[in-house]
C-alpha cells in the first residue's frame, strides 16, 4: 500500500513538473510582447531615418548639380555680354574719334 501511495505522489508531482514546463514554453507574456512591439518599432524607425536621410542626399546632391550648371551658363551669359559690350564700345570709340577727325579736319 505505501509503494501505491508513493507511486501516485511521483506520478503527481511529475504532472505538476510536466505542466511547470509546458506553462513556461511558447507562450509570451505582457512584457515579452511590449519589447518585441518596442523592437519592432526601433527597427521602423530606423528604416524610415536611413530612408530620409538618402533622399535628402539625393535632393542635396542633385540641387548643388543644378546649382553648378546654373552658375556655369551665368558665367557664361556674362562673359558674352561683356564681349558685346566692348565691341560695341571699341566701334562707338572708333566712330567718334573719325567724327572727331573729320570735325577737325584730318583725313586718313
Amino acid at each position: 500500500m505505501k509503494f501505491l501511495q508513493a507511486f501516485r505522489m511521483h506520478m503527481f508531482l511529475a504532472c505538476l513538473v510536466g505542466l511547470f514546463v509546458a506553462g513556461c514554453g511558447e507562450s509570451d507574456g505582457p512584457a515579452e510582447k511590449a519589447g518585441k512591439a518596442i523592437d519592432n518599432a526601433v527597427e521602423n524607425t530606423t528604416d524610415s531615418v536611413g530612408d530620409a536621410m538618402e533622399s535628402t542626399g539625393d535632393a542635396i546632391t542633385g540641387a548643388a548639380e543644378n546649382a553648378g550648371e546654373a552658375m556655369s551658363d551665368a558665367m557664361e551669359s556674362t562673359g558674352d555680354a561683356i564681349k558685346d559690350a566692348a565691341e560695341g564700345t571699341g566701334e562707338a570709340l572708333n566712330d567718334a574719334g573719325k567724327s572727331a577727325s573729320e570735325a577737325v579736319g584730318l583725313k586718313d
